[in-house]
């Protein structure tokens, strides 16, 4: 059988080589069968001949001489071991393979019944291997409840933040990457732009937004720790709002009450609350150290409400060093900083990124190494829940919307970053998987090349 597995040319000169050594190893174990049985019709003729001298010696009264062996070790002898030279060059074995092997040669070609359900056992092992490191555990499980509240919390009180959006949602509507691409292909770069700048106009008249307005000056990542982690107000019955607004106010210096009414915290002046979203997507876009700040700050106070004597935020270097902030919180970061204009489109884009964000983020705080194992596939847990708190709300959100058939709670930005979360973390996942996979891989073939390299004497220090 022959594998449908594409090879490349040196995969097929490689699995050509090995089919001419297959039959050269056949070959000698034909061979060595068949000397073997002649050693043994030789030690069965050898016996019958000891049995014959034996009873002639008895019937003439005679007495044998005692049969005298070299002496045999009970070590088993080492094999010889070869000089490097005495290896055939590659090239030559490739000209032989060519002139003895024809046909397209697979790995399926080269194994065994029982050589590929080894192999299969072996796929086996090391997905459920993966699969176990990377799998949600009870406390994931139990997070992802939270994060996916979070997630649903926050497209359901955009209306109440933006106000009613009436034309503007039949022109979002427009905004569909299908139709995009329609007005791009008939009417150019030119549509396209028109369309955006039609529709933010129309979201800045009826929302009164004024996107060049910012509340108060940008607030230190040491301040929002300090402040943030001093308070231990729960303005909201809802945990998930208590959270989402908690970081946004901690970044922001604001305090929102649990009618959605906002005020400065310095001076008590009353601010619009739809207004600290965007001031606080300003804030991070100018130092990313403030979410991980105000996502931290809002940890060690549920921490603080829940009795913890520990100090939370020691030793703060390890807390926001590289490592537990991972490649998924950078990246998140450069799509945020991608988002130029703070309108309709991108306010509802840039809520679900940065909360995705928080949500990483205090996911990450939660690592423990010695429970937790290599931080990569501690992250590959942390995107799972991502993905799928952003598909559980996404999907409820349209749910919701295709039932009232009210399109103005359509969550566009939503359905945006849910679609990429989803691109790149199973991406993320994949390749890590492949990665696993491969290290596994290489562990047997390491084994492998140690006993191949028994057999030669010599090496050069470093072969390979």
């Amino acid at each position: 059988m022959t594998s449908e597995r594409q090879y490349d040319a040196d995969d097929r000169e490689t699995l050509r080589v090995l089919k001419m050594q297959q039959a050269d190893l056949e070959r000698l174990q034909q061979t060595s069968d068949a000397q073997r049985q002649q050693l043994s019709q030789l030690e069965e003729r050898l016996a019958d001949m000891k049995r014959r001298a034996k009873a002639l010696a008895q019937t003439e009264g005679t007495e044998l001489p005692t049969e005298r062996h070299l002496p045999v070790g009970t070590q088993p002898t080492p094999g010889k071991r070869m000089q490097l030279d005495e290896v055939s060059q590659w090239e030559s074995l490739v000209q032989r393979a060519n002139a003895e092997v024809g046909g397209v040669v697979g790995v399926d070609d080269l194994l065994t019944a029982n050589e590929v359900k080894m192999t299969e056992a072996e796929v086996s092992r090391i997905e459920n291997d993966f699969a176990r490191l990377t799998g949600l555990n009870a406390a994931d499980q139990l997070f992802l409840t939270t994060a996916t509240a979070i997630q649903l919390t926050r497209w359901m009180m955009m209306p109440r933040l933006v106000g009613a959006i009436g034309k503007t949602a039949r022109l979002l509507a427009l905004l569909s990457p299908a139709t995009m691409a329609l007005l791009e292909h008939q009417g150019g770069a030119n549509s396209n732009a028109a369309l955006t700048d039609q529709v933010n106009k129309a979201f800045q008249e009826e929302a009164e937004w004024d996107e060049g307005v910012t509340n108060q000056a940008s607030r230190s990542w040491e301040d929002i720790l300090q402040d943030g982690s001093s308070l231990n107000d729960k303005p909201f019955s809802n945990d998930a709002l208590n959270w989402l607004f908690g970081i946004i106010n901690n970044i922001t210096g604001t305090r929102t009450s649990g009618d959605f009414s906002t005020i400065d915290a310095a001076t008590g002046e009353a601010v619009k609350t739809a207004g600290i979203f965007a001031d606080a997507f300003r804030s991070i876009k100018e130092d990313w150290l403030r979410l991980p700040a105000a996502v931290y700050a809002q940890f060690a106070r549920d921490r603080a409400a829940a009795g913890e004597t520990s100090d939370p935020l020691e030793p703060l270097a390890e807390t926001f060093s590289p490592e537990m902030l991972s490649d998924l919180y950078t990246s998140q970061f450069a799509q945020l900083t991608a988002i130029q204009e703070l309108t309709i489109v991108g306010q509802q884009a840039a809520v679900p990124l940065v909360i995705n964000m928080a949500v990483g983020l205090l996911h990450g705080f939660l690592y423990n190494p010695a429970k937790d194992g290599p931080r990569e596939f501690y992250d590959a847990r942390t995107r799972k829940i991502l993905i799928y708190s952003n598909a559980l709300a996404t999907a409820s959100n349209m749910t919701i919307v295709a039932a009232s058939q009210n399109w103005a709670k359509l969550d566009v930005g939503g359905l945006i970053v849910s679609g990429l979360r989803i691109a790149q973390d199973t991406a993320y996942i994949a390749s890590l998987k492949n990665k696993f996979i491969n290290q596994q891989m290489d562990k047997a073939l390491e084994q492998e090349l140690r006993h191949i390299d028994s057999h030669f004497v010599n090496l050069p220090a470093n072969p390979r």
